[in-house]
């Protein structure tokens, strides 16, 4: 139903619903107070790797649950363009977003956080980004719902050379420690 209000999709595939719905139980479930950690029908205790086909709609896996956990969802992208294309995409859809990037100015980021309060239900950030301890803390106090990573495979491929931000990651989630964390990719090995 919120696929088809807000992005006019009459249907997702199996594969779409299985995702939103591993998604929504493990955040209801930490929601609810359940120890996912001894709780064995939690399916992967909150965390996720999604693995789909170019064009098999994982972000839509990740904007569903986005329009309906209590918080917001955020997505770590690798570049700024594909950044931008969502962002654009998910207005397009009704779904209020937010993005954060480097060069921003403080009004900028005042900005960002004012929607975030009023609503804005995805957070669009690279890892560079997040690579600011302060910007991390003022996350962390939003209160992140779910963390996606799109185009995950980067982590490995590109972390510990060409974008050494990626290995800063883990620290990043550690921090933040949102309930749910999906990472989604076409082309891991």
């Amino acid at each position: 139903k919120a696929a088809f209000e807000n992005f006019g999709i009459r249907y997702m595939f199996p594969w779409q619903r299985m995702v939103v719905a591993n998604i929504m139980e493990a955040y209801e479930a930490i929601r609810d107070g359940n120890d996912l950690a001894r709780a064995d029908d939690v399916f992967c205790k909150g965390r996720q790797i999604v693995l789909l086909p170019t064009g098999a709609g994982k972000s839509l896996c990740f904007q569903v649950p986005a329009l309906l956990l209590d918080g917001p969802t955020l997505v770590i992208y690798p570049l700024l363009a594909l950044m931008t294309d969502q962002q654009r995409r998910m207005e397009e859809g009704s779904l209020r977003s937010v993005t954060f990037r480097g060069g921003q100015s403080r009004e900028e980021r005042e900005e960002n956080f004012r929607k975030l309060r009023e609503g804005a239900k995805i957070i669009l950030a690279n890892p560079e980004v997040l690579q600011s301890k302060s910007l991390v803390r003022q996350l962390k106090e939003v209160g992140i719902c779910h963390l996606a990573i799109d185009e995950a495979h980067c982590v490995s491929e590109w972390g510990d050379s060409f974008r050494p931000s990626y290995l800063g990651l883990g620290e990043v989630i550690k921090e933040l420690n949102p309930p749910v964390i999906t990472a989604f990719t076409a082309t891991a090995s």
